[in-house]
Formats: C-alpha cells, sequence, structure tokens
C-alpha cells in the first residue's frame, strides 16, 4: 500500500513522506498505523532494495485488498 492512517496523529501517511522522516520519529509510528479502506492493522516497511511501503492485514470487506490477490494467496 502507498497509503496509511497514522493512529498517533490522525494523518493518513505516503508511504514516501513516513520513509522520509527521521528513525527515531518513524520507530514510535511505524506499527501504530491501520488500512485506510478496512481499519485493519498495518506497518511501515522500507529497505534498500525496496521502495518504502506499508503493509497490512486486511480485513475480509477491505476494498482496498484485491479479488486478484486473494485468488494468488489461495493458489500458493
Amino acid at each position: 500500500m502507498n497509503r496509511a492512517l497514522s493512529l498517533v496523529d490522525g494523518k493518513a501517511w505516503d508511504a514516501t513522506e513516513f520513509g522520509s522522516k527521521d528513525e527515531s520519529w518513524q520507530e514510535r509510528r511505524r506499527r501504530q498505523l491501520a488500512c485506510l479502506g478496512c481499519g485493519g492493522r498495518a506497518m511501515f516497511k522500507a529497505g534498500l532494495r525496496r521502495a518504502a511501503f506499508f503493509a497490512a492485514r486486511h480485513r475480509q470487506d477491505c476494498p482496498l485488498s484485491t479479488k486478484a490477490w486473494s485468488v494468488f494467496r489461495y493458489l500458493q
């Protein structure tokens, strides 16, 4: 996901913008995030090889969780 809701400040953050903040700022907030579509728990991830992004445990009825991805997970 490219955007997530911070439960700390109530702001919808873009992953690139969130990733540009200093490490101590991120650490206090990186696990206090939620999916904008369903409110499911989300977290910030960034690495040297990947662009910054948010990962989430979407609820079953989440509009941001695509059916194609659900089918892919089922087939694995």
